[in-house]
């Protein structure tokens, strides 16, 4: 791609002057954040105070293949399905700043460093791939849309983000490159099927992405046909086969190796892998009796349907989904109520203005992307390495476009791939501009370059137009787990507190109450717990909460919850069953439950 003198000789050093500003943008941002986050920590995802709790608890001796949380419906504990993993990167933190600081603090320093040091991992990954793919324009603005980019800035990186998703995000930008690495397909291979592993040791979340990412090294050793691509895919499959093993077994008690794990890594998706890797690799080790690229293709989907077919005993049972064993009401409000694990077109219906946010540097990026990659191949000069590239990230663009469809969470996929294609995107537009100097050329790079790296600012004309979030509550979860609200109920002796599903794993982090409601999936009674009895009357509610082992019933003053009665509470109300215990708080109403 032809660049001007003047214009290579300006942004000789620009790439490495916008990574020091995205170090310094992400720094100042995970400080400021990290000042606070102690006490809105209770506040973050369930999921994020949830791996807090499997850190602290591991670090006090709780054993490596025990990931259940026994302050949920003790004695027996909720089972979790989540990996160790991730544990050891944040307890590597904890540790050694425990040493110098209290015990608490030692953790929200760790829960502000863990994805911190992600997310400058992932800027630097970015960076750099994109300068040896596409060149050093391109990854300033990939850069870019990775620093200021809510869904890659804000989403899962920001100070007490401790969930697995961080992690997966930058395997899938490590995946993502290891696809289009121009030389060193062995070492491209290597760290390919490792950050695909790793993915799958963490959370199956990312499934569709390797799915994409091993479909897409396929297509390109058998339509782009040589040593190398053949090197890299051989090199890729072996890998992720035995590092998933590997990680699998470090992971998972023996005993347990057998049994179905339709939500963690084990034999149901051991299974897969292994049919993807037979199916991929004979065909293009029999290239030379199955010359057609076509023919190879064919043959590949004849072994997939065989592995399906074989491997049906043990893949039947996981046809249903993670939610499969739940009670069919508590499925119904998982659909109804979890807004992110809705189509894309569902969730905009309550959050517009978000979701223009997350995807209008992905419709942009995609629609431009795919414009210049056709160009590319109806032109009659042959293709380059870069627009091989190109087209490949375009797959993996696609298969996180599809994903949405189906779930609004899966947007996550989409972080891996887009900056890069939006870089591409914008430095060509770019160089047509100082090639011919048309001022609509100048104009439109301007344009697609603000869309893609600063979507905020883009809407922002459209504000006044925009229909505002409809989720909010009159009193939001944020003001119901503030932690100085919280630690006001350590006054009361130690009991088992009946939350609302969303509030759980933040009253056991901020207290010395056990609880016994909490989104995961493994244990029906968690789920059940913190939904049903918010949503009957008095008398019916009664009997639910008396049936469980609650001592107390937390109510937060203000929230709107799903049922008339509760939401009674909520407003000042009482019954009969339940006996108010004084608070010094205002926002926090507890209730013995009086036993008959």
């Amino acid at each position: 791609m032809t660049q001007t003198p003047g214009l290579r000789l300006s942004l000789a050093h620009g790439l490495r002057g916008v990574v020091w500003l995205s170090m310094l943008i992400i720094i100042v941002k995970a400080g400021v954040d990290g000042m606070k986050l102690g006490q809105g920590f209770a506040s973050f995802g369930n999921d994020d105070v949830m791996r807090m709790l499997s850190v602290r608890d591991w670090v006090a001796g709780q054993g490596w293949y025990d990931v259940a949380q026994y302050r949920l419906l003790p004695p027996e504990g909720v089972p979790l399905h989540w990996s160790r993993y991730i544990d050891v990167g944040i307890a590597a933190l904890i540790v050694p700043f425990s040493l110098i600081f209290p015990m608490d603090v030692a953790e929200m320093v760790a829960a502000t460093l863990w994805p911190t040091l992600i997310m400058i991992i992932h800027v630097l990954a970015v960076a750099f791939g994109t300068q040896r793919v596409f060149g050093r324009v391109p990854a300033c603005f990939a850069v870019l849309c990775v620093t200021l980019w809510p869904l890659t800035a804000d989403l899962h990186s920001r100070a007490g983000q401790l969930d697995h998703h961080n992690v997966q995000l930058l395997m899938m930008v490590f995946l993502a490159f290891a696809a289009i690495w121009p030389s060193r397909p062995v070492g491209a291979g290597v760290v390919g099927g490792i950050a695909a592993a790793f993915s799958l040791a963490v959370g199956l979340e990312a499934l569709p992405f390797i799915v994409g990412g091993g479909l897409a090294i396929f297509m390109r050793a058998i339509f782009l046909p040589s040593l190398q691509t053949r090197i890299l895919l051989f090199t890729f499959c072996t890998t992720l086969c035995f590092g998933s093993i590997l990680l699998w077994t470090g992971q998972t008690l023996p005993a347990m190796w057998m049994q179905q794990a339709c939500d963690r890594l084990g034999v149901q998706t051991l299974s897969l892998v292994a049919i993807a890797v037979v199916a991929t690799v004979l065909p293009t080790l029999a290239h030379r009796r199955l010359k057609d690229a076509w023919m190879q293709m064919g043959a590949a989907v004849v072994l997939t349907c065989i592995g399906v077919v074989v491997a049906w005993p043990v893949l039947s049972g996981c046809l249903a989904g993670p939610y499969g064993a739940l009670p069919e009401i508590i499925q119904e409000a998982i659909r109804n109520d979890i807004t992110e694990a809705k189509p894309v077109f569902v969730y905009a219906q309550s959050h517009l203005t978000l979701t223009l946010v997350f995807m209008l540097p992905v419709i942009v990026s995609f629609l431009a992307g795919s414009i210049l990659w056709l160009s590319s191949c109806i032109s009659p000069r042959p293709q380059d390495d870069q627009n091989h590239a190109l087209g490949i990230l375009l797959i993996f663009c696609t298969v996180g476009i599809l994903m949405v469809f189906v779930q609004m969470r899966t947007v996550i996929i989409l972080a891996s791939v887009v900056p890069v294609i939006g870089g591409v995107v914008v430095w060509r537009l770019l160089n047509s501009y100082f090639e011919k100097r048309d001022l609509t050329q100048g104009l439109l790079a301007i344009a697609v370059a603000a869309m893609i790296v600063t979507p905020v600012q883009a809407l922002s004309p459209l504000g006044p137009l925009l229909v505002q979030d409809t989720s909010e509550t009159r009193v939001s979860r944020i003001n119901c787990l503030e932690q100085a609200s919280l630690t006001a109920l350590n006054d009361v002796p130690p009991g088992v507190i009946l939350t609302h599903l969303n509030f759980g794993p933040g009253l056991i982090w901020a207290t010395h109450h056990d609880g016994l409601s909490a989104p995961y999936h493994r244990s029906a009674a968690a789920m059940s717990n913190g939904i049903l009895p918010f949503r009957m009357e008095s008398a019916e509610m009664a009997d639910y909460v008396r049936a469980t082992p609650a001592t107390h019933l937390l109510i937060c003053r203000g929230y709107n919850y799903e049922g008339d009665f509760a939401d009674t509470l909520a407003n000042g109300g009482s019954a009969d069953w339940l006996r108010p215990v004084p608070l010094d708080d205002d926002i926090q109403i507890l209730f013995e439950v009086l036993r008959e």
